[in-house]
């Protein structure tokens, strides 16, 4: 007995002692970055450039951004090491602590954390314009490649450009005469790698504005993004993948992607209900008058049974406690009863400003806006599809556009305009379907609360962002970032914008959402940066210009190699992308956690990589695009291993154990190795196009098995000469069916 108890206190410390060794395998691969901002008239990050510009870039990267208001003190990490990277881009000319500031940043550099520094030199002084010293700011700046002299040049016409790097400068705009003025910057002492100066015309001095230093970078104010004349036109001068990836000291390791499903570009639309109960111009049998929600049902919907779309009502609109009536309630039913189509929630009184609800007050909305509101300006009412002929005159609204939320009749309350709107919308669903998304309202700019009660019933969020990218939009830097953290909430923001801002605000040029095409194109290549989204309200079905824009967004994507997914599946991925963790182990792979529904990783610089599958696991296929290496991972799996290897051009696509997925329309999750014979889940809208690798000419029996309402399928397929299996599915996918892929032996 005492032999058995000391063996047991043996395994006991082995397992004590192992444990540890076990964690210490893998290494965390830090994605966070720190974005401190300084601005006391509007404190909120969304505007800021260190959102607005920087984090598209840096999300691109594989990075998720924290911003941190220095009005609410210098930030406090729980660990040194929370952080891989601060980023530090002001537009304000001074900080209330300067010195605090900077001997905080110092503190953080000497802890291994990288800075990059862009924008104005708001440490420079305080609030009173008391100056920091030289050596203060040098102690910082010289770790980042410059030496402060003291001076601001502000005459730079006779200046000219002595050295620029053509990899890190004019990626879009060039820097053009006469030079911005800029600080007289030196290259510091230790490893100062310039990559932009200046020089005055006579004279041996050199300034520096940009350079790298041993713990990080910098660029002066006026050298990374260009404003033209216009408040559309602004450029990047400098690039800032490449300036942020060496500031931030970025190795290779798997980017979580957003854009990317199976190896197809991912495609999803959304629609908010703003105009449900408008009269359309367009007319409908026997020139019978139509809402603009039977409209956008009957021309941009139901025609469209391989492009999957969620549409959000405005809960108010519906419900006959408020404005709704058996019509607007019939025509939700319809849209609902559509088998592509999700059921998503716009609100239940739409706000418009968020914030104004933060902390909100009914006597404080009672007696600035009133209860009792009869009449509307024509604009508020053509905008938000609330027409006289259909009791205009019963919304409770005020006459001016300048509303807090469009239905004011009862108090504001959060948990009815969230849960409430979402569980009363689903009462006009089939069985089996329910409000699936929340569709922000107004300003999108919901507070942390808000977020958070939508987190806790599992309801993903989405709107905000309005991304563009085209003649009127001309710049990378009119793409907005995957969302924004809110607190210790995350708000997913649409990948494009929607009509409203393709029309002067609903107001002129109709047709111009045609325009999105731009945008989608220029999202795609060189370098694909979002999905494919087709984002529009349900007023898009009043006047025939603006149908008509969204048909040919609709067809451009009928065109287009994607997989239609839902909207809310997106703000999943979206999402999984802020909460994944990646570790590389030690023998060089990598496991992924807590990805969400984010199923691909992205290897840049992929070319010549290729996936290790013999030691890797839940890993269903790769495919090369752009010079990088797309990877999908299993969504029935919760913490994949990831393991790549070097190949030559010729073995991009190496023959594997087993077949693996190179692009695919539907979503393949599940697989299972039977002796060969693969078995897994499918789903998807439109045709089923696969294409596998596997061994050249080999021959597999593809199966998908009887189910309700639809028949069983086989077919014989031979691979080509280079190992792809190419096939289409000819079912409908929506409601999901499985797969076997069983190989033909002789």
């Amino acid at each position: 007995m005492s032999s058995l108890l000391t063996i047991f206190r043996v395994l006991l410390l082995c397992s004590a002692v192992l444990a540890p060794l076990s964690a210490a395998q893998a290494r965390p691969v830090s994605r966070e970055i720190a974005s401190v901002y300084y601005s006391p008239e509007d404190p909120k990050p969304r505007f800021t450039a260190g959102h607005a510009l920087a984090e598209t870039v840096l999300n691109h990267l594989g990075l998720t951004v924290t911003h941190f208001d220095l009005g609410q003190g210098l930030p406090k990490f729980d660990d040194p090491h929370e952080f891989r990277g601060i980023l530090v881009w002001m537009e304000i000319d001074r900080l209330p602590d300067p010195e605090g500031f900077l001997a905080w940043l110092e503190t953080q550099m000497n802890a291994g954390t990288r800075v990059a520094l862009l924008g104005d030199w708001s440490f420079l002084q305080n609030l009173d314009g008391k100056i920091v010293s030289l050596a203060r700011v040098n102690r910082v700046l010289s770790r980042l490649g410059g030496h402060y002299t003291g001076d601001w040049e502000q005459l730079t016409f006779d200046f000219s450009l002595s050295h620029l790097n053509p990899d890190m400068t004019d990626y879009e705009a060039d820097i053009v005469k006469p030079l911005p003025p800029f600080y007289s910057v030196e290259r510091s002492a230790t490893a100062s790698v310039p990559f932009a100066t200046a020089k005055p015309p006579q004279g041996n001095s050199e300034y520096v504005l940009g350079a790298f230093g041993p713990s990080g970078g910098f660029v002066q104010d006026g050298y990374a993004v260009r404003f033209g004349r216009n408040e559309h036109d602004r450029k990047w001068i400098l690039n800032p993948f490449k300036f942020f990836s060496r500031a931030f000291d970025l190795e290779e390791f798997p980017k979580i992607d957003t854009t990317t499903l199976m190896g197809r570009r991912i495609y999803y639309s959304h629609i908010d209900g703003d105009g449900w109960r408008n009269i359309s111009e367009i007319r409908g049998d026997n020139d019978q008058p139509l809402l603009d929600s039977e409209v956008v049902y009957r021309d941009l919907i139901a025609p469209y049974p391989d492009l999957p779309v969620s549409v959000a009502p405005i809960a108010a609109d519906l419900d006959p406690a408020w404005v709704g009536t058996k019509r607007t309630g019939d025509i939700a039913r319809k849209l609902f009863a559509l088998p592509q189509v999700e059921a998503a929630s716009h609100t239940y009184t739409h706000p418009f400003q968020w914030s104004y609800f933060k902390n909100y007050s009914a006597k404080r909305e009672s007696r600035d806006f009133g209860q009792s509101g009869h009449e509307l300006s024509a604009r508020v009412q053509e905008f938000l599809g609330i027409a006289d002929d259909i009791n205009a005159s019963d919304t409770g609204l005020k006459k001016t556009y300048e509303l807090p939320r469009a239905y004011i009749r009862r108090p504001f309350d959060l948990h009815q305009e969230i849960i409430g709107a979402a569980d009363y919308i689903s009462t006009y669903a089939p069985k089996g379907k329910k409000v699936e998304l929340l569709q922000w309202s107004g300003d999108t700019s919901p507070f942390e609360a808000a977020i958070a009660m939508a987190d806790s019933i599992g309801l993903p969020n989405l709107n905000g962002g309005d991304s563009r990218w085209d003649p009127d939009y001309p710049s990378l830097a009119w793409v907005a970032p995957v969302g924004m953290r809110v607190g210790k909430t995350v708000q997913i923001y649409a990948s494009t914008s929607n009509e409203n801002t393709y029309t002067r605000l609903w107001s002129d040029r109709y047709f111009g959402f045609r325009y999105l095409a731009s945008t989608v194109e220029n999202t795609e290549s060189p370098i694909r940066l979002r999905p494919f989204n087709i984002y529009y309200h349900t007023y898009s079905g009043e006047k025939v210009a603006s149908r008509n824009a969204v048909i040919s967004n609709l067809e451009l994507a009928r065109k287009s190699s994607i997989i239609p997914i839902a909207a809310s599946r997106y703000a999943r991925v979206g999402k999984g992308f802020f909460t994944a963790e990646i570790e590389k182990t030690i023998d060089g792979r990598w496991q992924i956690r807590n990805r969400g529904q984010a199923e691909t990783v992205r290897f840049d610089n992929g070319a010549h990589l290729s996936v290790d599958f013999d030691n890797s696991s839940g890993v269903i296929g790769q495919t090369h695009y752009q010079g990088s290496l797309y990877i999908s991972l299993d969504e029935a799996v919760d913490a994949p291993i990831v393991a790549v290897k070097t190949s030559t051009a010729k073995e991009r696509y190496p023959f594997a154990s087993q077949p693996y997925v190179i692009s695919s329309r539907w979503r393949a999750w599940g697989i299972q190795n039977d002796h060969g014979t693969l078995h897994m889940k499918i789903q998807g809208f439109g045709p089923g196009e696969m294409q596998w690798r596997t061994k050249p000419a080999a021959v597999f029996n593809v199966t998908v098995p009887a189910r309700q309402n639809q028949p069983a399928w086989s077919q014989t397929i031979t691979a080509d000469a280079s190992g792809m299996l190419h096939f289409s599915i000819p079912l409908d996918g929506i409601s999901g069916a499985e797969l076997t892929l069983e190989p033909v032996t002789e």
